[in-house]
C-alpha cells in the first residue's frame, strides 16, 4: 500500500510505535521526502479483514 501523503510504498517508511497509523509506520526514508508519518489509505479495518 502507498502512503496518502507522499505516495511512497509502506515498506519505505520506518516502523514507529508512536505512529497513529494502523500499520505503525513513521517517517519516509526516501532522501528528500518530507513525509514524517505514514498515512493509511484506509480509515479503519473491517472485522472481515482481520
Amino acid at each position: 500500500m502507498n502512503c496518502k501523503r507522499c505516495h511512497h510504498v509502506a515498506q519505505i517508511h520506518e516502523s514507529s510505535m508512536k505512529s497513529s497509523s494502523l500499520m505503525k509506520l513513521g517517517r519516509c526514508t526516501i532522501p528528500g521526502c518530507t513525509c514524517r508519518q505514514y498515512v493509511d489509505s484506509i480509515e479503519e479495518l473491517d472485522e472481515d479483514l482481520l
